[in-house]
């Protein structure tokens, strides 16, 4: 009987460790893959990204190279390699091509300090001017 009762406590004390354990949701000393919308740490000093491209400006330039298309006919994306350096979060890879927006769109766009919109390829990027930290990408504009 004592080998009976030794062995309900031990898997009792097993299912009370694993229960914890699934409820913790992951939120141990992991970096994890599912980050809030509008959300993304880096490693380094944990960097927290708020500033997203809202609707209305996304519309604002979609919009805009929607009705001035001769500027940027022969537009071609990034290559895949360079392409995957190019992320929400990172840094702006050193030697990319770049264009800044054209000063009729930026003025169309409510002011964003310390913050600068760049086309990359055939996206365009909303960058932090001071680190070149990507805040967010609109994708395929062109």
């Amino acid at each position: 009987m004592t080998r009976a009762r030794l062995f309900v406590g031990l898997l009792i004390a097993a299912l009370g460790v694993s229960s914890a354990w699934a409820q913790s949701n992951g939120k141990g000393n992991g970096q994890g893959h599912a980050k809030a919308a509008g959300q993304q740490a880096q490693t380094s000093g944990q960097i927290t990204l708020s500033a997203t491209i809202t609707t209305a400006e996304r519309q604002t330039i979609i919009g805009y190279f929607q009705q001035h298309p001769a500027s940027y006919a022969g537009v071609k994306p990034l290559p895949p390699g360079i392409a995957k350096k190019v992320a929400r979060g990172g840094t702006m890879p050193p030697g990319i091509a770049k264009r800044y927006f054209p000063g009729e769109l930026t003025a169309l766009l409510p002011p964003r300090p310390g913050e600068q919109w760049l086309i990359v390829g055939t996206d365009v990027l909303l960058i932090q001017a001071a680190t070149n930290l990507i805040l967010d990408i609109l994708p395929r504009v062109f």
